[in-house]
């Protein structure tokens, strides 16, 4: 308990170390502006103008800068809001431009015209806000307050994925009014890995190990919703998706916002058509809601007017979904799982928030914001449908883990000082302190005992495993910038540490195995475990120019990353059945350097704003976490951890006696016999993370007042993926056959054919195994590319009807053809079984459509609505072949003993889909005004049309395959309201 408490103090002590050190956090990428030029009436440049930016939004309340000699004039890292910008010159009357709306990352070209007269005199102009930003280049997708309050989405991860063109999550995310709840999800566009998606809080990092389920920003506390896409500035470490979560400051007036939500089971209706019931599905294999609700509250305002202000965000929301076919065990005290159908198995997630926003205006030029969220989660019955243990396996309610996300928190500040009109100075601080615990259900004790049934493959009576995650992270920015009319040239840094502790042991340090209620098996297990990991530094060096020449701009970057992981020494206490042991220290699991451009140009084709020509190439590296390289290098990982035994229980008192056992399984229980190593080729050096580039051209021209569209290329290419080589074995030691596949008109060109490009390891050279990761430079290059365009809209129409969306299309070509231990070019292993003409795989192109609006009714009512239109899911076939199948090609028996070989897919992945997958959400709403208090009523209606989807099937090949194993969730209506005072 002592070296428990010691432990964790040490880390609360680093990461407050790290957070009170000199600040080097700047603010949040792509940061909005006003830019533009200023002329007279004759065309010739005006320098020396005075241009003062003033919105509410600024707690400043003005920002001035002076045009430079070519006229051009940049107001950098405003705060998103309306503003009014006016021009003045001394011979010249002054011009107020009104009404500009500026959005998140975005600027806005406000170009003008002085005419020679009285500085007193003032032109007042009013307009539509700019609807295309003509410098920068960034793919981003802004998603306001406004939207987020009136469309209706869940609020979580998946749906800003519903809101954004291209954006893919896995079909079985695909969510019906927060049915499925938060979910641990991996966004990706554009050819772009899911591991890459960061969630950023003003800027700064939340994300620990790339996509993890923990801390979850609250959508009440933000004024808008970033969503960086693609074409990033030096200031990206990665190139996937960074969702960033602007927070909203509060002001000089009290103002407060409450709303609430709330559906449960008699609000949702059945949607199994006759095509699913057909194939197998019926109501009692489907989820079923319980109840959903979200209620969320925010205040802000003074403090000390025109020096202190708060904004606080709370809220409550969770749901909770009965598992198809998962019950309660009615005998949990005996040996059997005896089901009690009066106590149907839930999932449930809760969740809270609780966050406080100071920001202080210290002097003229000095502001500081303080930003903290406590959270608390539960996933209070996980795995009931995924498997406590990961691995799909259905699993009795007392099998689940009662997983608690707590302490969940993320203080923050920041320091922002415009020196001089010209210098400003950036700088913070982030932290996320997040530990997640697995524990027992209620009723399981410490001496319960994991059991599998393997005749139907059900867990119960116990988890395989408890015990408690640490994954903290630390980062700091700092940066200058230098802005002058022509040019915004920023440098800075960015730095993290990463720490990573985790235990997972089962109790007793075994599980069991039961055939028909019967022993057959126990796993032993090397316990107590506890794996420490840490990434320090990672670290990023940048330097950017936004250099403006007339109508063009250049938006010039270069990066430097600098990666390392290490694994600290380690000691664990001796268990059961292992004595003590003590593992020393490993450095530079990895040791990465990396020098990364970013190139793009903006071209403001016809000199009016409205039309902009943008290409970008750009270098990113690859995704890595304490959870990656450091993990798999790490002794506690690398020592074998668990060996089976064979167990006859003769006497029925279902203990395990030695004399009852087996020998164990595997000679190196508990010995750290590393099987796979890393060579240094992987590990060290300048350029040999993983990589990709990315490039990008579009067109993006305003319509008419209000409506934009942008047409877009992408491509994206990855490159220095990594390959593991079996040293013992060579393309030799395999022997091909081939496989009659059976006549089935569910088969492409009804089946019957001969698979062949298979192989089977020679028996002499069965067990050998020395494995080593290397470049797959070594055998010849692995290739992913990704090629797509995408057609978007954006409209800011009269009345506050709102439309955007878009269409975009897309595919990703691999290619892993290198011949490598086996000739099937799938890398290493024992059993390559998978084709050979399989390792090239191109899929089809296949529109994504996403759209959203927003469209007011008379007697002050709205209606909105989402839809979104999906690839089906591709459809595969696994194969169990039998010795007696393959031994005619073969010409022997397969090697290890072996009675079934169980074949990859028996047709070309990517040339089978599922039918699309349609959802059409709507929401209704009423206002009624009550003093200054404005009050909204909402009826939503998820999947309006009823659709019934497939989303994920049977993928062994067998009677029951294609048979769905989850379809869309049918129509729900979801009730709630509005408070805005």
């Amino acid at each position: 308990m002592l070296e428990e408490a010691m432990s964790q103090a040490g880390i609360a002590g680093a990461v407050m170390c790290v957070l009170l050190m000199p600040a080097r956090a700047s603010a949040q990428l792509g940061s909005s502006g006003i830019a533009g030029i200023v002329k007279d009436t004759t065309g010739a440049v005006l320098p020396g103008v005075t241009v003062e930016a003033s919105s509410p939004a600024l707690i400043e309340k003005v920002r001035t800068v002076v045009t430079d000699s070519e006229g051009q004039y940049k107001l950098v890292n405003l705060t998103p809001g309306r503003y009014s910008v006016t021009f003045m010159l001394t011979g010249f009357g002054a011009v107020k431009r009104e009404g500009v709306e500026l959005p998140a990352n975005f600027t806005a070209p406000i170009n003008v015209e002085l005419q020679v007269g009285e500085l007193q005199e003032t032109i007042t102009v009013s307009g539509h806000s700019p609807m295309v930003d003509t410098q920068n280049t960034s793919v981003r997708n802004v998603i306001p307050k406004a939207i987020l309050d009136s469309v209706p989405t869940n609020k979580t991860l998946g749906a800003w994925a519903a809101l954004t063109p291209g954006m893919v999550v896995p079909a079985t995310a695909m969510d019906v009014g927060g049915s499925k709840g938060e979910q641990s999800l991996r966004l990706a566009i554009h050819g772009g890995h899911g591991g890459e998606q960061r969630v950023l809080v003003d800027g700064m990092n939340t994300s620990g190990g790339g996509s993890d389920f923990g801390y979850i920003p609250n959508p009440a506390s933000a004024q808008e919703v970033s969503l960086e896409l693609g074409a990033g500035t030096a200031e990206a470490m990665l190139g996937g998706v960074l969702i960033n979560f602007i927070p909203k400051d509060g002001g000089n007036r009290y103002e407060g916002f409450l709303s609430g939500s709330f559906a449960n089971g008699s609000m949702q209706g059945s949607n199994l058509s006759d095509e699913v019931r057909a194939r197998g599905l019926t109501e009692l294999s489907v989820n079923r809601v319980h109840d959903i609700w979200d209620y969320y509250g925010t205040l802000g305002g003074p403090i000390v007017k025109d020096s202190l202000w708060f904004f606080t965000a709370h809220r409550r929301w969770g749901n909770s979904t009965q598992v198809a076919g998962i019950f309660h065990n009615a005998t949990q005290d005996g040996w059997v799982f005896t089901p009690d159908h009066d106590r149907p198995g839930y999932s449930d997630f809760l969740q809270r928030s609780e966050s406080i926003r100071l920001t202080w205006q210290a002097s003229t030029r000095n502001k500081i914001r303080l930003f903290f969220d406590y959270q608390n989660h539960c996933d209070c019955h996980r795995g009931l449908d995924t498997g406590s243990a990961g691995n799909g396996t259905p699993t009795a309610p007392e099998a689940a883990h009662y997983r608690k996300y707590f302490p969940n928190n993320v203080p923050q500040a920041s320091w922002s000082f415009p020196a001089t009109n010209r210098l400003l100075v950036e700088a913070g601080a982030s932290a996320r302190i997040f530990i997640w615990t697995n524990m027992p259900e209620p009723g399981v004790t410490e001496n319960t005992i994991s059991i599998t049934e393997s005749s139907n493959n059900f867990l119960y009576h116990a988890a395989p495993n408890y015990g408690e995650h640490l994954s903290t992270q630390a980062n700091q920015r700092f940066a200058v910038s230098y802005i002058t009319g022509s040019h915004a040239f920023k440098t800075g840094l960015f730095m993290l540490q990463e720490w990573r502790r985790q235990t997972d042991d089962p109790n007793l340090g075994v599980t069991y195995q039961f055939r028909s209620g019967r022993p057959t098996q126990l796993t032993q297990y090397v316990v107590p475990t506890k794996e420490w990991d840490r990434i320090s530094p990672d670290l990023g060096l940048y330097a950017q120019d936004q250099w403006t020449m007339k109508r063009l701009t250049l938006n010039l970057g270069l990066r430097f990353d600098y990666l390392r992981g290490y694994v600290p020494a380690q000691h664990l206490p001796a268990g059961p059945f292992v004595p003590a042991r003590d593992y020393a220290a490993i450095d530079c699991v990895p040791c990465w350097k990396d020098l990364s451009p970013r190139l793009s140009a903006a071209y403001d084709l016809f000199g009016s704003g409205k039309t902009a020509v943008k290409v970008s190439v750009a270098r990113f590296v690859g995704q890595q976490s304490a959870t990656g390289i450091p993990s798999l290098n790490n002794p506690v990982q690398t020592t074998v951890k668990s060996a089976t035994r064979s167990w006859n229980d003769p006497n029925n008192d279902f203990i395990p006696q030695e004399g009852e056992l087996g020998p164990l399984s595997n000679s190196n229980f508990g010995r750290n016999t590393v099987a796979t190593r890393y060579s240094p080729d992987v590990l060290l050096g300048f350029g040999n993370r993983d990589y990709n580039w990315q490039t990008g051209v579009s067109v993006q021209h305003e319509l008419f007042a209000g409506v934009a569209t942008t047409l877009s290329y992408f491509h994206t290419a990855w490159y220095n993926f990594r390959v593991t080589d079996n040293l013992l074995i060579t393309p030799a030691d395999h022997d091909p056959y081939c496989l009659t596949l059976p006549v089935d008109s569910r088969l492409p060109d009804g089946g019957g054919n001969q698979l062949c490009g298979l192989y089977n390891i020679t028996p002499t050279k069965f067990s050998s195994s020395s494995n080593l990761v290397v470049p797959d430079s070594n055998f010849g290059r692995q290739t992913e590319k990704y090629n797509g365009v995408d057609l978007t809209v954006s409209a800011r129409l009269r009345r506050g009807a709102t439309l955007g969306g878009g269409l975009s299309s897309g595919r990703t070509a691999t290619a892993n053809c290198s011949v490598i231990d086996s000739p099937s070019g799938v890398g290493s292993g024992t059993n390559p079984n998978q084709p050979l003409a399989f390792c090239a795989v191109t899929p089809p192109f296949q529109p994504r459509v996403k759209l959203n609006g927003v469209y007011p009714l008379p007697w002050d009512m709205q209606i909105s609505g989402l839809f979104q239109s999906n690839p089906g899911i591709p459809i595969t076939a696994s194969y169990v072949a039998t010795n007696a199948q393959v031994q005619p090609s073969l010409g022997r028996a397969l090697s290890g003993g072996a009675s079934t070989v169980t074949i990859t897919n028996i047709f070309q992945p990517q040339t089978m889909f599922e039918h699309r997958i349609n959802q059409l959400d709507m929401r209704l709403t009423k206002n009624v005004k009550v003093g200054r208090a404005r009050v909204q009523g909402q009826l939503d209606v998820y999947n309006v049309l009823n659709a019934s989807a497939i989303l994920g099937i049977n993928t062994r090949y067998g009677p029951a395959w294609l048979t769905p194993t989850e379809i869309l969730g049918a129509r729900l209506v979801k009730v709630g309201a509005q408070l805005t005072f």
